[in-house]
């Protein structure tokens, strides 16, 4: 007799069972159903605004970011991707300044973007819109050793320039301004030994210098193109 009675107790137990797991599926099938999707074509530009600092000083290879939709995302006069929405991501590659002025660089991945149902949504997008993304994608100081010869003929044109604006303009205080006519000759003349020798030193210099980081703060605004289109889940 309490044999039977545990076997039908049992068979209560399973009966009860399927009959909450019944409910439950219907309950998420009605759910599922209210659910759409409303795709943001390809090519369009989303600006985002940083979380977390960026850069080639402040991350490493497979560190994590987040990035939060700066403004509403419309498609056909509705509002698809909401401001404030978290887009993730993390460093594919990083690289430190070295020498020959050199700069950092470092590459973003944007793995997915958290839709208004709480659904995490593959984000396939790349950088626009920026003065340091390089031709492959990826953020860059782009500095290198033309850029410091460039800075360093700039700094010894400008020894040359002021040394001769000096001379004319202390000659103009004397004698009427005669005196100006010969002195700014003399001093071009004398300062452009000094400015090449500055030149030739600091070229040399600058093939043990290092480049610059490239760093984004908390708070920096970045453009992101989408490269296919993004289907995000709404109600």
């Amino acid at each position: 007799m309490k044999k039977i009675s545990s076997f039908i107790l049992m068979i209560l137990t399973m009966l009860v069972l399927n009959g909450l797991n019944a409910d439950s599926a219907e309950i998420n099938k009605q759910i599922n159903a209210n659910i759409k999707t409303k795709r943001v074509p390809a090519g369009t530009v989303i600006t985002l605004k940083l979380l977390d600092p960026v850069g080639s000083s402040s991350k490493a290879l497979g560190d994590q970011f987040d990035l939060m939709v700066a403004d509403n995302v419309i498609v056909n006069n509705a509002v698809v991707i909401p401001m404030g929405s978290v887009v993730r991501g993390s460093i594919e590659e990083v690289q430190s300044p070295k020498m020959l002025y050199k700069g950092g660089m470092v590459r973003l991945y944007f793995d997915h973007i958290v839709s208004s149902t709480g659904k995490q949504v593959p984000f396939n997008a790349g950088l626009c819109n920026n003065q340091n993304i390089t031709y492959d994608g990826a953020l860059s100081s782009k500095t290198n050793y033309m850029t410091a010869l460039t800075q360093t003929g700039e700094t010894t044109k400008n020894i040359v320039v002021k040394s001769t604006s000096w001379a004319w303009d202390k000659g103009g205080d004397m004698l009427n301004g005669a005196p100006k006519y010969v002195l700014a000759p003399i001093t071009a003349v004398v300062s452009a030994p000094v400015a090449g020798i500055y030149f030739v030193g600091d070229a040399i210099v600058d093939v043990f210098k290092k480049g610059k980081d490239i760093n984004l703060s908390q708070g920096d605004t970045v453009q992101v193109q989408l490269l296919k289109p993004l289907d995000m889940p709404v109600y």
